[in-house]
Order: structure tokens, then C-alpha cells, then sequence
């Protein structure tokens, strides 16, 4: 029998963002287990946050902060996403801020990561670098 020496409880991975100032951010994640079946709940709540460092404060601009979250919904519950299907059934969560807030946000390299929240359990889906290209284009 192997006594087992080293246990890595972090499941995470790192995916780096590059991303424009003034445009629409959206980041839409499968959420799914090995065997391809939804790896969330009705309920579970999807949170993105954006940082000037890991132990820094979130990125905002005046009211505006460079965050988004989404709660799961199932048709059971009465939650029903655009176009009538749930995103349980999808698999998938989408984050967004709209382009009138990211028009906000200081171009820079800042951190982030996605948390999902199921019940009392917390973890870390994806974390990394988020880059803040500058525009040009300013729209109306």
C-alpha cells in the first residue's frame, strides 16, 4: 500500500484574458463534469472578480467596479434565461459588464479569477492575468 505524499486540492486553472476598454466584456464558460454532464445547480452563484493584485482592491472607476456574478436558474425554479432554455440545461454560464461600465475602466494588466459558490462549498473555476486594451473608437 502507497501512502500518498503530496495531495493538490487546487482544481483551478489559469487562463489569461486580454480584453478592450469601451467594449462589451462577456465570458462564457462551459461549466461540466468529465463525463460531460452540467457541474452546477440551481442556485449556485458565479462570481468574477478583477483586482490590481491578488491582495489588491477591485479595479473601479469612480461607481463603477470590474465585476460581474450570475446566479444558475432552472426552469423548477422559475428562472428561465433568454430564449426560453435554462443554462442548467446549457451548461454554461455567461459573465458580462457592459460596455458602458468597461468604458470606465483604466486600461492596465490586472488579476482575476471565477468563483462558483454551490451551497457552503467555494472554488476557484479559472484565475489569471486580465489585460485592459485602450480604444480608440469612443461610442455614443
Amino acid at each position: 500500500m502507497s501512502n500518498a505524499t503530496k495531495i493538490n486540492l487546487d482544481t483551478s486553472s489559469r487562463v489569461d484574458v486580454t480584453c478592450r476598454k469601451g467594449d462589451t466584456f462577456s465570458l462564457r464558460l462551459n461549466v461540466t463534469k468529465a463525463d460531460g454532464t452540467v457541474a452546477f445547480a440551481n442556485g449556485d452563484i458565479f462570481l468574477l472578480q478583477v483586482r490590481d493584485s491578488d491582495t489588491g482592491d477591485l479595479v473601479t472607476n469612480g461607481s463603477n467596479t470590474f465585476s460581474a456574478s450570475v446566479t444558475a436558474d432552472d426552469a423548477s425554479a422559475g428562472g428561465i434565461n433568454a430564449g426560453g432554455v435554462t443554462n442548467t440545461t446549457l451548461k454554461y454560464i455567461d459573465l458580462s459588464v457592459s460596455a458602458d461600465t468597461m468604458k470606465t475602466m483604466p486600461s492596465g494588466l490586472y488579476v482575476y479569477d471565477v468563483e462558483q459558490k454551490s451551497a457552503a462549498v467555494v472554488s476557484t473555476l479559472i484565475f489569471g492575468t486580465l489585460k485592459v486594451n485602450e480604444d480608440v473608437s469612443i461610442t455614443a
